[in-house]
């Protein structure tokens, strides 16, 4: 039987610092930032990075991280994803957009993890197939004018923008939730016979984004009838799926359903009264 990782290694430690620093940009939004404003904007941020994220790393496989924290490999290379997606970008991302850095900044930010990709590949923590460093320094400078861009939105109450703020702040719970139910063995998606992980990360995205729209129209709704629609919906969605063959429960799908609907119904309707209160 093979040993639990340890989470601090000579894989891990160079994501955790860049992880601990990020935290600390966290602090400093923290006490000079309107909490609001930054956590809608981090949220919405990490939604679009999660977006990103599926074609590059999920479907077309351009490149993998290892960080050595989690014993399966699949499981691992999401985590790695999981802190440049979620944590490094979006708070670098979110940092420049609030404290108005010019383009100065937004290059320097950009080399700075055109770097930190290459030293990644030096040390074999990560690993490319078609994708290449210069890919992230140049798309990395165009999602930081977008993260302007839609924050400028944001601020004058566009309705588009809010929309999509409310589906984002979804999007990043229920995509959060599915990685951990999965690493506990409670979900698994893929066809046939054997399951393979590769499929299920594949899957579950997609599988995320639908159940995040559903939530988004849902929780918009003030009636009692729509707070009943949402896991009731989704339920529907689950058994259709493992009445087809395309997902597999851990334990009895309505013990396991309800209780994840029931607590995105609350989340989604608290993003949307946070996102839309004046």
């Amino acid at each position: 039987m093979r040993k639990k990782n340890k989470i601090f290694n000579k894989n891990s430690t160079p994501f955790l610092l860049l992880a601990v620093i990020h935290l600390g940009m966290i602090l400093i939004m923290l006490k000079r930032i309107k909490q609001k404003d930054m956590w809608i904007l981090l949220l919405s941020n990490i939604g679009f990075a999660y977006i990103f994220e599926y074609p590059t790393l999920n479907l077309f496989h351009g490149y993998s991280y290892k960080p050595s924290i989690m014993k399966k490999r699949a499981f691992d290379s999401i985590l790695g994803a999981i802190f440049s997606q979620a944590v490094y970008v979006p708070i670098a991302s979110t940092f420049l957009t609030l404290f108005n850095k010019n383009w100065k900044w937004k290059i320097s930010t950009s080399l700075f993890y055109y770097c930190i990709e290459k030293l990644f590949l030096r040390l074999n923590i990560y690993k490319v197939y078609w994708w290449k460093p210069i890919y992230t320094f140049v798309l990395l400078h165009v999602y930081f004018y977008i993260s302007d861009g839609f924050y400028k939105a944001l601020s004058t109450q566009k309705r588009w923008a809010m929309v999509i703020a409310h589906y984002m702040a979804i999007e990043v719970v229920w995509v959060t939730l599915m990685y951990i139910s999965a690493v506990k063995r409670f979900i698994r998606f893929g066809h046939g016979l054997f399951f393979s992980w590769t499929e299920h990360f594949k899957i579950v995205p997609l599988y995320s984004l639908i159940l995040s729209f559903i939530a988004t129209i849902t929780s918009s709704k003030p009636r009692l009838f729509y707070r009943i629609l949402l896991p009731v919906s989704h339920l529907i969605v689950d058994i259709t799926l493992i009445k087809i063959g395309i997902l597999k429960v851990k334990i009895k799908p309505f013990l396991f359903t309800s209780s994840r609907y029931l607590l995105m119904t609350f989340i989604s309707r608290f993003f949307y009264k946070t996102i839309y209160k004046k």
